[in-house]
This record gives C-alpha cells, structure tokens and sequence, in this order.
C-alpha cells in the first residue's frame, strides 16, 4: 500500500513537471507568435509604405473657361507685385532679401516649405525635368501671389494636415521640360510635394494641386467617395473622354465633368470641380441641384467631416456657390 502511494507521488510529480514544461513551452510559443505578428518591418503594412502617387495637370486640366473671371494672372514673366527704383545689382539684393522674408512668413504662419531658385535645380517628377525660376521678381510675383491664395483656406488648415502627418513642400519652378504641364503633385501618406509651373496662371494651379494635397489626408484619415461614380453616366469609365460631357465645351449647366480632363481620372474629376469652386465667379453648372454642384457639395460635406478647422456652421470659401 505504502509502495502505491509512493508510486502515485512519483508519477505524479512527473506530470506536474511535464504540465509546467508544457505552459512554458506554450508562452514562449505564444510570445514568438505574437512578435513575428508585430514585426513593423516583415508583416505590417504601415501607413508609411503606402506608395506615393505623382498626379500631372496639363493645360487642359488647368483651366476654368471663359465667363468665370479669374484673379487676374500674369505668364510668370511679369512682376508688377514688386517695384524698385533702379533695377540693378543692389536692387536685385534686396528684392532677394524681401523673397527670403516674405517666405519665412508664409512657412511659419502655414507650417510649409517652400523652394525655388537655386534650390530647385536638378528636380525631376513625374519623369519630367524642370527649369528653375531665376528672375527674383517673378519669385517674389509668386509668394505674394501664395500669400493671397493661402488666406481663402480655413485657419490652420495647413497645419492640421501637417499634424496628421503629411508636410507639404512647394516647389515654384519656371518650366518642365514638357511646356503643357502646369503643376504636380507627388505625395504619399507621409509627405506632399507640389510643384507649379510660374510659366502659367498661378492661382489656378494652385487650387488644382492643393486639392490632391488635401484629398491624400482625407483618404489617410479613413475618408471615402465610394458614391462618386454614381454621379456620372451609367456605363461611364475614367479615361474614355465625350466632349459634350464637359461644361467648359458646351457651357450647359447640366453637365456631369468641368472640363475633358476631369475625364481622365477619379481624382482629376474632383480636383477639377474643386478648382471651380474656388473661382473667382460661379459657373453655371454649379447651379443648384445640377451634376456638377452635386460633386461639389459631396466634396465640401466630406471636407466637414474629415477636418476639425472646417466647421459645418461657417460658409467656406470654397463653399459660396454652393
């Protein structure tokens, strides 16, 4: 009896012993799992490895027809924002020295970068070259046009999408290496680079990039258009180009597209109208009710959503002819 009971004792401090063996084994297994499950590097797909896309506005795409009165725009050529007495050497200094404190304004009050000149030499996007802008005038022309454009955006804006995550650096060039191109935009979940030709209207290139500036934080804060495409024609497919689609070939407020480019892509039809709805006078396809104002509004009621600077209680400026 004596000997059973030691038996009993022995075997069963051996499955005492095998039962610890077995939990060790299981957390260490477990502890295993769970780090190969957060290996930032092999098996999370990150914010920051999402790909960067480069959206190319070409003339067609930039600009808002006839009828719709835009902020007056020079070539990039004229600098009638700036005047000295003689234009010569001393005259250059210090047009540059205003250039380099106008810019520090802008960056600080808006949380962006800025580059031109010397700066920008070597730059390519999109597979294209560039030309830098040397004439300090026309520079100058530029950042008091930037300074304007800034204002008709909500306070701190800027700086919201810079805090979630996505700092912006504009890039004032004088050309790309294809003359049709007006600006690019080249951005990703982490960074955003415009880029504008000052050999075309500024304003207008600038409400056009910005917005895909813009739409890159809404789609990285959850944000969505998946009712987009039901605005457009039944059977309708990006890329397939109908001029009498487009306001600005037939002027009819009925229109589904501002123009051909908007055509091209998803994000062009967007950036398009939201070039529109920051033009200085209404289009009559932004009439109420009508296919175009119906983007438009789905644009802005997004922009409510997805920002804490846009409030639904304030009339934006890119709300008013809606």
């Amino acid at each position: 009896m004596q000997n059973n009971k030691k038996r009993l004792n022995y075997y069963a401090k051996i499955l005492i012993f095998f039962s610890f063996g077995l939990m060790f084994y299981g957390f260490v297994l477990d502890f295993y799992n769970d780090k190969k499950l957060i290996n930032p590097i092999e098996d999370v797909v990150s914010l920051k490895e999402e790909k960067n896309t480069v959206s190319i506005t070409t003339i067609d795409g930039n600009e808002v027809v006839p009828g719709n009165k835009i902020v007056n725009s020079d070539d990039g050529n004229n600098s009638d924002n700036f005047s000295l007495e003689n234009n010569n050497s001393s005259s250059n200094s210090s047009i540059d020295e205003v250039n380099d404190k106008l810019r520090e304004s802008i960056q600080d009050t808006y949380g962006i970068t800025i580059k031109f000149g010397r700066e920008t030499i070597g730059y390519e996007v999109g597979g294209f070259s560039t030309t830098p802008v040397n004439n300090s005038f026309v520079v100058n022309s530029a950042l008091n046009r930037l300074n304007k454009v800034f204002l008709l955006y909500p306070e701190g804006f800027f700086y919201e999408i810079k805090k979630g995550g996505i700092p912006l650096t504009i890039i004032l060039i004088n050309n790309y290496s294809d003359n049709s191109i007006t600006g690019v935009t080249d951005s990703s979940f982490t960074y955003a680079d415009i880029s504008i030709a000052l050999s075309h209207p500024f304003e207008e290139s600038f409400y056009h990039e910005s917005y895909h500036y813009i739409e890159r934080y809404i789609l990285k804060k959850g944000g969505n258009f998946n009712s987009w495409n039901s605005l457009n024609p039944n059977d309708f497919k990006y890329g397939t180009i109908i001029n009498n689609f487009s306001y600005d070939n037939t002027f009819a407020e009925s229109s589904y597209f501002v123009n051909n480019y908007a055509q091209s892509a998803e994000a062009e039809d967007r950036a398009s109208t939201f070039e529109y709805m920051m033009a200085d006078s209404k289009a009559s396809c932004l009439n109420h009710g009508k296919t175009v104002w119906r983007k438009a509004n789905l644009i802005k009621n997004t922009l409510e959503a997805v920002f804490s600077t846009v409030s639904p209680n304030i009339t934006e400026y890119w709300e008013r002819f809606i």
